[in-house]
């Protein structure tokens, strides 16, 4: 008899849970997703956001660009071997359409690819780009900028068959996520 009750309790709260679940999804569905290419333009707002240019190497890229920037260090303090880095640098030509006052916040910005994520280095993006006043973009009418932004990554960060054919696997920029996620292939 107490089998049953519990058996009944979890059914029950299966129940319960797969109908918040499906509540959930039908209020905020799954966000239709835009995907663009090398010069592709998408509108964020009243700012044009071009893809540019895509360039990607291993660590020397950064050494020609940005000497003395060290990516990663190992576990003796020393720089991480270039070979064992890949770099991507993406440019996004943006242009301010019309003057209302709007910000384009360059935090917002990802990178991804399958269920690895993450941001850009900030202080690469700095040295790279050493026109940027911040990372919050406030700009003029008809007012244009070239942004340079790093995707970093060592072989740490993938199991070692996935970073054998690390330069194979496809990566994107996502400007946003919700309630459309905007993004560019980088390749």
């Amino acid at each position: 008899m107490g089998k049953k009750i519990v058996l009944i309790l979890l059914l029950l709260i299966s129940c319960v849970v797969g109908y918040r679940i499906f509540q959930v999804n039908l209020r905020y569905p799954s966000p239709k997703i835009w995907t663009g290419g090398l010069q592709d333009t998408i509108l964020a707002g009243n700012y044009r956001i071009t893809f540019s240019n895509w360039q990607w190497a291993d660590g020397a890229l950064l050494q020609e660009l940005c000497p003395g920037y060290c990516m990663f260090v190992d576990e003796n303090g020393m720089e991480y071997p270039t070979e064992r880095e890949r770099v991507g640098l993406i440019t996004l030509r943006v242009e301010k359409q019309k003057e209302d006052g709007s910000i384009l916040d360059l935090t917002d910005m990802a990178f991804e690819s399958g269920a690895w994520g993450n941001q850009f280095d900030m202080e690469l993006m700095y040295l790279l780009n050493p026109q940027l006043e911040g990372l919050s973009l406030q700009m003029e009418e008809g007012e244009c900028r070239d942004i340079i932004f790093p995707m970093i990554m060592s072989d740490l960060q993938f199991a070692q068959s996935a970073w054998e054919r690390i330069d194979e696997r496809e990566f994107y920029m996502v400007l946003a996520y919700y309630p459309m996620k905007l993004r560019f292939r980088c390749r």
